[in-house]
């Protein structure tokens, strides 16, 4: 159970007891009395299972799941999360750093460092976390300033040429100023290598630093001013080859089958998969503790967010050029964010909990290009679109026509430079605020109802987004003579154009029954509620801004501490309704050579069964484990299968005709129900499971002191078991487009001085290099399914000090 390792991290009473404090319900709270399915997870815990990302949190909490592709992270809580690839769209799981919310799924990615514990919240958290918080939510709490000189320095070394150093320092100053500063760098070379360019594939090159700064005013006031840096620039997340999207049909073939590579792990591209990386981020948290029953919070948060892909779109190292395709992409995201949270925080001998007011705001430029390079495009697009006056930004010249200053506008090339075949430049915007609260009565105070509290919120939602996106598109005529065809958007901030702005208003109630007959017992019950409001996308042409996703969840649950606390066990048990489940894919056709599809999956039901454990049967043995059951599945989804060769259409390829090309898997050729295939073959996914939703989960770990000698120090010996079965990546439940069941194995060996200030760690993380995806896409301009992978075998050392 994720949970024991916090116990550890802060000593150990004969049994290995020790109380965990959270503030998963934004007040201090043991754990064991949070009436919440929630997992904590320590800063010793995960630095000896060498956890450095979110994507490593799923080892140690089996009802998580996390992938990604196209640099965007796919966090999934009971069958909840991130179901888009493209940029703009909100996640399902939310993220908050020091209890600031990290839009982007993109900013997502970045590293864990100097953490002093990180909560999963599992469920809807709809009144206290409120937008995107629909699957859960994921708090990391950073270490913060210490009343005393304090530091460590850590630094791994393993195979792959991997290098990670980190360290932190952290003290007084005065009276009445703290300071803490923080650093970690992560260097290694690739997974795997492009075997016709000799580059590397999936490296990494990560630079991070973190200051604050703790101003006390007096014992009951203090201000926390935080600053944080992260740099990336590698080619990591790259999007693998993992089959033909269309086998055995030959008009839908791979482009470039020759370059394509044969292992795995390698990868074939006309240029290396890179992402380039730039985040910042500001937080200001105040607290003034009024009373011993009042005392007020403010967290106030700016986060500027850029970040740059490059990308292959056919996985393979052939240049294809027009009339065919191009198909490098670069995704480049410029977004700024800002929020401010006020509390107010109440406790008394009747009532506890927190009301307050919430304020979000966020602005994204995203700009996507596809070309022959991710640099420039062909030479005869100057030509072309220089006989084309000029719009921008809805001016326009010359009805009905585009110019080469307009596509340099949305390419951002400079003059002489030929722009790339596909342009996109969208603005999406956010602006959100909410009135929210949490209270706690205990009935028997209140009116004599024995070891009973009722606990009453929820959340008023306000938000209103806003979706434009302006393009440039050049393909080509089923005669290459012709030339180019054009298609453009025109007046793409206005009415007429693409613009579209919605406004979204919800009230999520929460309510909840708590009985603790004894101080080692709870037993709980609690409705919620959860909210996502709809959102746009960027997409060449689209308006299109979804319906908001709304959940109503019920869990029960119980907390046990047994047998004189050597085992504690915690169960949760839930069922929810999910009704406009916003879902994107790509499928074949239209003039870029891929349409977008964003859409709500009408209705989907879950229901599960989560189990954490931790026994502790002699001082030097310690054992913990979770298991999670999840059956979530979709009840009413119509939708195009982008994989139905019928429903994919492609420039310069014949349509289906029953008389000339009877092809019943061409473009146009009639549905199983023998309909006409107009705008494609719509099928009903009633009864497939939902994307990223393994029906089982679960983990393993042991601890064993092999030596514990107060003048030799602690030899630990520990293990780790962890699995998931099969993972659909899509709604279709396809196996070209998911994941075996497997199992992953790791193990280390650690010595700790018996001052407990030195530790030397010898490690190894997937024991049988079992290979399996962590994400897949179907990509249709290359008519492959891509994936990326989850980590091979890695081992090497770790040697650390603190004081």
């Amino acid at each position: 159970m994720a949970h024991t390792a916090v116990a550890q991290d802060n000593g150990s009473a004969d049994n290995g007891y020790n109380e965990i404090i959270v503030t998963a319900q934004k007040r201090a709270q043991s754990l064991q009395d949070v009436s919440v399915a929630v997992s904590a997870i320590g800063a010793d815990t995960l630095a000896n299972a060498g956890i450095s990302n979110l994507q490593d949190m799923q080892q140690l909490v089996p009802s998580v799941t996390f992938g990604n592709d196209f640099n965007q992270a796919k966090v999934f809580i009971r069958g909840v999360g991130a179901n888009t690839s493209t940029t703009g769209s909100s996640t399902g799981v939310a993220l908050h750093v020091d209890g600031a919310y990290v839009a982007r799924a993109e900013a997502q990615l970045t590293s864990l460092f100097d953490v002093e514990r990180v909560e999963v919240l599992r469920g809807p958290q709809g009144s206290l976390y409120g937008r995107n918080a629909v699957g859960g939510s994921i708090n990391i709490i950073t270490a913060k300033p210490t009343d005393r000189l304090s530091g460590y320095a850590r630094l791994s070394y393993g195979n792959y040429q991997a290098l990670t150093t980190e360290a932190a320092v952290s003290g007084p100053v005065a009276d009445w100023l703290r300071l803490r500063l923080a650093a970690k760098s992560e260097v290694r070379d690739g997974y795997g290598k492009d075997p016709f360019n000799n580059w590397d594939v999936d490296d990494l090159n990560r630079k991070m630093v973190r200051g604050q700064a703790q101003i006390l005013f007096s014992e009951k006031a203090d201000l926390l001013l935080s600053a944080e840096y992260f740099r990336q620039d590698d080619n990591s997340g790259a999007v693998h080859y993992y089959g033909d999207a269309f086998p055995g049909v030959a008009r839908l073939a791979p482009l470039g089958p020759a370059g394509i590579a044969t292992k795995p792990r390698d990868l074939g591209s006309d240029e290396p998969p890179s992402v380039n990386t730039k985040s910042q981020s500001y937080t200001a948290t105040f607290n003034w503790e009024f009373s011993d029953a009042f005392s007020i919070t403010n967290v106030a948060n700016y986060r500027d967010f850029k970040t740059q892909l490059i990308q292959d779109l056919d996985i393979s190292a052939v240049v294809n050029r027009l009339p065919t395709a191009t198909t490098v992409q670069t995704r480049t995201i410029n977004s700024k964010q800002w929020s401010n949270e006020f509390q107010v925080k109440y406790d008394s001998d009747i009532v506890n909990g927190v009301v307050g007011l919430y304020y979000f705001g966020e602005h994204q430029r995203p700009r996507d290009q596809v070309g022959l390079t991710s640099s420039y495009g062909m030479a005869s697009n100057i030509g072309f679109l220089a006989t084309r006056p000029t719009i921008i930004d809805g001016k326009v010249a010359a009805p009905g026509s585009i110019g080469l200053a307009y596509a340099d506008y949305l390419c951002g090339f400079s003059d002489g430079v030929a722009p790339n075949r596909v342009c996109l430049r969208s603005r999406l915007n956010t602006e959100a605020w909410a009135a929210f609260g949490q209270l706690n009565f205990d009935l028997e105070k209140a009116i004599g109802l024995n070891n009973l509290t009722l606990k009453l919120g929820g959340r008023f939602s306000h938000e209103k987004v806003s979706t434009a996106n302006m393009s440039v598109v050049m393909t080509a005529n089923a005669n290459p003579a012709v030339g180019s065809v054009l298609a453009y958007t025109d007046a793409p901030y206005t009415e007429g154009g693409t613009y579209r702005q919605k406004t979204f208003k919800d009230f999520t109630p929460e309510i909840g029954l708590n009985w603790q007959p004894n101080g080692n017992t709870l037993l709980y019950y609690t409705y919620s509620e959860g909210f996502k409001a709809g959102s746009g996308e960027n997409a060449a042409g689209s308006s299109t801004i979804v319906k908001p996703e709304k959940m109503k969840n019920h869990e029960v649950g119980a907390k046990l501490d047994l047998f004189d606390r050597m085992l504690t066990l915690n169960l949760a048990g839930y069922w929810y309704k999910l009704k406009d489940l916003q879902i994107n894919k790509t499928i074949g056709g239209g003039p870029t050579g891929y349409t977008t599809i964003f859409e709500n999956a009408a209705r989907t039901e879950a229901k599960g069964v989560e189990i954490e454990w931790m026994l502790r049967p002699m001082h030097r043995v310690r054992l913990s484990g979770g298991l999670s059951y999840t059956d979530s599945k979709y009840k009413d989804f119509l939708t195009l299968d982008p994989l139905d060769p019928r429903n994919v259409s492609q420039p310069g390829q014949p349509a289906y005709n029953p008389v000339t090309n009877p092809d019943p898997t061409a473009f146009g050729a009639p549905c199983v129900d023998g309909s006409a295939n107009v705008g494609g073959c719509q099928i009903q996914l009633a009864g497939n499971r939902t994307r990223n939703s393994p029906k089982w989960s679960y983990n393993v770990h042991g601890e064993l002191d092999l030596v514990d000698h107060s003048d030799m120090g602690t030899v630990t010996l520990s293990g780790d078991m962890s699995g998931k079965s099969t993972i659909y990546f899509t709604e279709f439940n396809r196996l070209s487009e998911g994941a075996k069941a497997f199992t992953l194995f790791d193990a280390a060996l650690r010595w700790t001085s018996n001052k407990e200030d030195v530790t030397a760690s010898l490690w190894i993380k997937n024991i049988a290099d079992t290979l399996r995806a962590s994400s897949t896409f179907a990509i249709s301009t290359g008519r492959v399914i891509g994936a990326t992978w989850l980590p091979p075998r890695t081992y090497g050392f770790t040697l650390g000090y603190r004081y």
